[in-house]
């Protein structure tokens, strides 16, 4: 069976953190970046220039950097054995608690709870192993203990949202800003309901993008400037080329 491009990233990404010895393996060897946006901002465009820039940085014995956003629940479910059929009680809002309580009751799926805190779980562990950008789903509350981790929330204004959400998804001006209100609502609710907090507290990140005034690359360079500037990575400045590099 065919599988998605960004699920064969992450299986690629696993399958050479765990070929290291079993000391080395689940410790802070790198950097991991964080995710957090409004729809239509183009999060994971963004998450995949800045893993591009980085990957082209880096020596030949070092792991990639991997984007982990819808992929990552798929991980998740095939480390804990279940059915990747499950992946549809797992949006990035708040469950039904009707729908996912029917389900548990009749013992269709473990508790919505029990798969969040297994996402959870496994967004730690990549930020320990690192070299990992973490896409949405209160990514920076749930690894905010963690070191080496820079977290970041992307906005725009409503229209200019709408537009971009209506270039890509062949919609009606209208029917985009519509897509954008549900989607970020559902977003909203799901860091409520399962962090207790709110998705836009500046508090929560370290940088804060307004994408009126970047285009994905120059705010992918101004990421990647920033991971340079930490004093605990050190990222190589390309022999050849500047931080826009192909």
């Amino acid at each position: 069976m065919e599988t998605h491009p960004s699920i064969d990233k992450a299986k690629a990404y696993f399958d050479l953190q765990l070929s290291r010895p079993p000391g080395e393996r689940h410790v802070a060897v790198g950097p991991f970046v964080t995710i957090s946006r409004e729809s239509g901002t183009g999060g994971g465009a963004l998450g995949e220039e800045i893993a591009r820039r980085l990957n082209h940085m880096l020596s030949v014995d070092e792991p990639t950097w991997t984007i982990f956003d819808r992929n990552l629940v798929t991980r998740m479910l095939e480390d804990n054995h279940l059915s990747a059929s499950l992946a549809r009680y797992l949006p990035e809002n708040k469950v039904s608690e009707i729908e996912s309580s029917v389900g548990e009751i009749i013992g269709l799926h473990p508790s919505i709870w029990t798969m969040v805190h297994q996402t959870n779980s496994l967004m730690r562990r990549l930020a320990a192993m690192g070299n990992a950008i973490l896409v949405g789903r209160g990514a920076n509350i749930v690894t905010a203990g963690s070191p080496h981790g820079l977290h970041l929330r992307l906005i725009a204004p409503t229209e200019q949202r709408g537009r971009r959400t209506a270039n890509i998804m062949g919609l009606s001006h209208e029917q985009a800003l519509a897509f954008n209100r549900k989607a970020d609502h559902a977003r909203r609710d799901y860091v409520r309901s399962f962090f207790n907090t709110e998705i836009d507290d500046p508090s929560t990140y370290d940088l804060v993008v307004n994408m009126e005034f970047f285009t994905t690359d120059t705010a992918a360079d101004l990421v990647v400037s920033v991971l340079r500037s930490r004093e605990w990575i050190e990222i190589p400045q390309p022999a050849h080329a500047g931080l826009a590099a192909a």
